[in-house]
C-alpha cells in the first residue's frame, strides 16, 4: 500500500501545482482559457494551446475534482483498515473540520494582513487578478470566511481559493455516512451513495460532482481491482486528454456537440476519476509516482494551495512589474516572475505545513480523542 498513497500524495501534488498555473494562466495569459470574450491571445503559442489537446498541466478545475476523488479514497482506507468502523467514523467527523479550518483561517488573516497593508500596483496585469489585489478586506471578513463562511457557504473573497472547503468538508461528511451505513447494510450503502449526493441540487451541479467524486473516490478504494499497464495507459492519457478541456477550442468540438455548455464541467470531472483510477490502480504507475520530489509536493499541496493567491499578489506582480520597468519584454517579464513566485511559494509552503498544518493535525488529534474518551 505504500506505494500506492505516494502515488496519491504524488498526485495531489501535481494537481495542486495544475491550480496555481491555472490562476497564473488567468492572471498574464487569460487566452489560455478563453473564459471571457475580451480575451485575446498574446501570441500564436498560447492561441496554439488553447486549442490543442495539450492543456492539462493548467486545468485548475480538473486537479480541484482529483482532490475530491483521492478524499473519497484515502479516507475510505483510513476509516475501514480500522475493525471499530463506527467509533473510527465517530473520531474522523471530529477531526475533519479542525483539520481543514486552521490552516485555511490562518490563510484568511495573512491574506487580509497583505492586502491590506501592502500595496500592490496591479495595473498591468489581466482584469481577473485585478479583481484580487484591488479588493478591499475587512478583518472580520477574514474571520468570518476562514472559520464559518468558506465551509457553510463558499464565501471565499478574502482567500478565493476556499471555496472548495465547502465540498471538501460536506463531501467528508457525506462519506462518513456512506460508509456507516455499509457498515450495517450494504444495500442501504449503494442506494445513499446513489442518491444522497442529489439532495444538494440546489447548489448546483457543479457541488453535486463534487460529492459524486467522494463517492466514486469511496468505489475506487472499496471494488477497485488491479489494472494491467496497457489498460491503466489508455484510462490515464483519456483522463489528461479530458482534463485541457475548454468549450471553445477546437480540439473539443466533439465534445461540445455533445454537451453543449456542460463540457467543461463533465469533462474535467470524468478526467478527476480517470486520473486516479488509472495511477491508483496500477502497480507500474503507482511505484512511477512513488518518487521522493513528487511525494514532498504532495506534502506542501494544501499549504501551497491555501498561500499562492497571497504569494502571487506579494511576489509576482511586483517581481512583473520590476522586470518590465528593466525594459524585458511581457513573456520575459512574465517568466521571470513566475520563477520568483515558485521559488517564493515553496519555501513559505514548507514554512506553513511544518508549523501550521503540524499543529492542525494535532489539535484535531487531540479534540478526538477527548471527546471519544469522555
Amino acid at each position: 500500500m505504500s506505494n500506492k498513497f505516494n502515488a496519491a500524495e504524488s498526485i495531489r501534488g501535481l494537481a495542486c501545482l495544475a491550480v496555481v498555473f491555472s490562476h497564473l494562466s488567468l492572471s498574464f495569459y487569460p487566452y489560455l482559457h478563453h473564459f471571457t470574450p475580451q480575451d485575446r491571445p498574446h501570441g500564436s503559442w498560447d492561441y496554439f494551446i488553447h486549442h490543442s489537446p495539450f492543456a492539462f498541466w493548467y486545468s485548475g478545475t480538473a486537479a480541484v475534482f482529483v482532490f475530491f476523488v483521492l478524499s473519497g479514497y484515502v479516507l475510505s482506507y483510513a476509516i475501514l483498515k480500522h475493525d471499530n468502523v463506527p467509533k473510527k467514523i465517530a473520531e474522523m467527523t471530529l477531526k475533519r473540520y479542525p483539520r481543514l479550518a486552521i490552516p485555511a483561517f490562518l490563510s484568511c488573516v495573512l491574506a487580509w494582513l497583505a492586502l491590506s497593508q501592502i500595496s500592490v500596483n496591479s495595473d498591468a496585469v489581466n482584469g481577473w487578478l485585478q479583481g484580487y489585489a484591488t479588493q478591499t478586506i475587512t478583518f472580520k471578513q477574514a474571520i468570518y470566511e476562514g472559520s464559518v463562511g468558506a465551509f457553510l457557504f463558499a464565501e471565499s473573497g478574502s482567500n478565493w481559493v476556499l471555496w472548495t472547503m465547502q465540498l471538501e468538508l460536506f463531501g467528508s461528511i457525506l462519506l462518513f455516512v456512506l460508509l456507516l451505513l455499509r457498515h450495517f447494510n450494504h444495500v442501504l450503502f449503494f442506494i445513499g451513495s446513489l442518491c444522497l449526493p442529489f439532495l444538494a441540487w440546489k447548489l448546483g451541479e457543479s457541488f453535486i460532482l463534487g460529492m459524486f467524486s467522494f463517492v466514486v473516490g469511496c468505489y475506487l478504494y472499496i471494488y477497485g481491482r488491479k489494472l494491467p499497464l496497457w489498460f491503466a495507459s489508455i484510462i490515464l492519457v483519456i483522463g489528461v486528454y479530458l482534463a485541457g478541456v475548454h468549450n471553445g477550442s477546437h480540439a473539443y468540438r466533439w465534445a461540445y456537440h455533445l454537451l453543449n455548455w456542460r463540457t467543461y464541467e463533465y469533462c474535467n470531472f470524468l478526467a478527476g476519476i480517470l486520473i486516479v483510477y488509472s495511477v491508483l490502480l496500477n502497480p507500474i504507475l503507482s511505484q512511477k509516482l512513488d518518487r521522493k520530489p513528487l511525494v514532498y509536493l504532495g506534502k506542501l499541496s494544501f499549504s501551497i494551495y491555501l498561500l499562492h493567491m497571497m504569494m502571487i499578489y506579494l511576489v509576482c506582480i511586483p517581481a512583473f512589474n520590476l522586470l518590465s520597468r528593466w525594459g524585458l519584454n511581457y513573456d520575459l517579464a512574465v517568466g521571470g516572475a513566475v520563477i520568483l513566485f515558485l521559488a517564493s511559494i515553496f519555501l513559505v509552503a514548507d514554512v506553513y505545513s511544518r508549523y501550521v498544518d503540524t499543529l492542525a493535525i494535532y489539535m484535531s488529534n487531540r479534540l478526538a480523542g477527548w471527546v471519544c474518551r469522555r
